[in-house]
This record gives C-alpha cells, sequence and structure tokens, in this order.
C-alpha cells in the first residue's frame, strides 16, 4: 500500500513479510528450531505446522488447546500438537514465559505420533516435568542464539518427547467436521483479517451457514467473531505503531479498520491507552535502550 516506506532501516514489504511469518505462524520461513522467552504473552487462537511447547517461567497464563483452557502457573508446560488451534492470554502482569517451536524435520522418529494422535492431557504440571524436560528446553534456547547444529536440537527434543509423551495419553487424532470448521476459519481469519470481513462473507467462503459459523467462536475459540478479528488486528497494530512512523491513519488502515475512530475506540477499550500514548512509550523505551547500549559500548 506504501511501497517506498522503510524504518529502522527494513523495507516496508521484507517488514510485512516477517510479520507475518513471525506473529501468526501461517507462513513460516523454513526455520526449523525458534525459540523465545518473554512475559505477558497474549496472542489468540491461531494454528501451525510445528510443534509447540510452551513452559510458564512465572505468573500465570490462560493456554487454550483445542478448546479447552486451562490456567498454568510456574513450572507447568502445555504441548501443542502440529495444527492444532491454540491461544494464549496473560493473567498476571509479571508472567513470563519460554517457547520453543520446532520443525518437522527436527521430529525423527516422533513424526507419526505427533502427526497422527492428539493427546488427552496436552498439559503437565510441575510435579510431572523431570528436570531433564526443563536443561533440555533451556539447552534448546542456548541452540538457537548459538546457532548450533541441528542434531543437537533433535537429540534435545527428543530428549524431552521421550519424558513427556507417555505422560500425554496420546489417542488416535479424531477429525470431527467442527474442529475441521474451528481450524479452517482461524486459517482464513489469520490470511485476510487486514481486509474487510463479516461473518456472513466468510461462512459463504467456507459453505457453511453464519449461524454455524458464530457457534464455532462462541463454543470453540470462547469469543464473538468480531472481538478475534479486533484482536489480530489490534496485535498487528501494536506492532506497527511501536516500529514505523507511520500516521495512525495509516496504521489503521493497514492492520485493517474500517476507520480512525473505530480503531482509536477499540485500541483505547482493549489498552487502556490511546494508540499515540502507546507509540510514545514504545518509542520511548526503544531509544532509552539504544542509548543504554552506546552509554555502555562507550
Amino acid at each position: 500500500m506504501w511501497p517506498n516506506i522503510a524504518f529502522w532501516g527494513i523495507p516496508w514489504e521484507a517488514y510485512m513479510e516477517k510479520r507475518k511469518a513471525y506473529a501468526y505462524y501461517e507462513e513460516r520461513s523454513g526455520r526449523e528450531l525458534q525459540v523465545e522467552m518473554g512475559k505477558r504473552l497474549n496472542f489468540p487462537s491461531h494454528l501451525h505446522g510445528e510443534l509447540e511447547l510452551f513452559l510458564v517461567q512465572s505468573g500465570c497464563v490462560c493456554v487454550g488447546i483445542d478448546g479447552e483452557f486451562r490456567e498454568l502457573k510456574a513450572g507447568e508446560l502445555a504441548v501443542v500438537f502440529p495444527n492444532t488451534v491454540h491461544s494464549y492470554q496473560c493473567r498476571e502482569a509479571d508472567s513470563r514465559y519460554m517457547m520453543a517451536v520446532c520443525g518437522t524435520s527436527l521430529m525423527g522418529d516422533y513424526f507419526p505420533s505427533l502427526t497422527q494422535c492428539r493427546p488427552r492431557r496436552p498439559y503437565l504440571c510441575g510435579k510431572a516435568l523431570d528436570p531433564d524436560v526443563l536443561y533440555a528446553l533451556h539447552s534448546l534456547y542456548r541452540c538457537r542464539c548459538t546457532g548450533a547444529d541441528s542434531s543437537i536440537s533433535r537429540a534435545l527434543l527428543h530428549l524431552i518427547l521421550a519424558h513427556v509423551l507417555p505422560e500425554l495419553s496420546l489417542e488416535p487424532a479424531p477429525e470431527p467436521k467442527a474442529m475441521d470448521l474451528t481450524s479452517s476459519v482461524v486459517r482464513y481469519i489469520m490470511r485476510n483479517f487486514r481486509q474487510p470481513l463479516s461473518l456472513e462473507h466468510i461462512a459463504k467462503e467456507l459453505g457453511v451457514s453464519k449461524y454455524h459459523l458464530s457457534h464455532v467462536f462462541s463454543a470453540r475459540l470462547h469469543t464473538s467473531f468480531r472481538e478475534y478479528v479486533n484482536a489480530l488486528r489490534l496485535d498487528c497494530a501494536r506492532d506497527l505503531l511501536a516500529a514505523t512512523e507511520l500516521s495512525m491513519l495509516e496504521v489503521s488502515m493497514e492492520s485493517g479498520f474500517d476507520s480512525l475512530r473505530t480503531f482509536n475506540r477499540v485500541f483505547q477499550e482493549r489498552f487502556r491507552q490511546t494508540p499515540s500514548q502507546y507509540r510514545k512509550s514504545r518509542t520511548g523505551a526503544l531509544w532509552g535502550a539504544q542509548d543504554g547500549q552506546r552509554r555502555k559500548g562507550a
């Protein structure tokens, strides 16, 4: 839409490709291992073709997997099988996490179990976690940071799976129509949330009634259609506010909102501050960090 825009030295198109690959997990960049530590994670329902391991390090995070929601506390682990709808919602301000997303090339002999089965209990409490699992997760993080050989990452993942899978009570993966539709809905909206969307339009695209589709949101995703779409748009808008110099109108349009007024209202309702206030706080933190790095290197 604005092909000549660049920020922090990154061309606009390159940024958007990176954004889509990282945030929405739908079109991965081909990396076989992605590991990150962070805090206060909130992310709406999404899915991808990799295995995801999510460890709560402090605080509390509500994790939804296949329509089942559970509040995980420090030391508890969620195991998200490939192509499974899942979401995260931070419950405490000091919540911290570690997340490892592992591609199929690392699965080895575990590939059939991870792609043809589903866990009855995709969550493990701290008492059920062998110390080797925590060691291997932190070692995966070091592998990502140091660029270690993939054979090391594969061995560490297999160590984790050897301890974790027996605790999950695997069963053959069902293929209920309801879950198929849920996956289709999530995929469609993740790819098109920047475009004008309505329940009627998506129902027509997927060949179902809008009432059936509305039930998927309430029963499977535990949210409404509008709340889900706005969550994706707001997440996109926050990144644009923090990392670009686009005007508020441009941010609202690129995020998929139909007007600046709607964008401002929905943003303030969700984050208790205006988009301008958010941008000021984020850019201030960025320049403060850069000044700190310059002083440190001086």
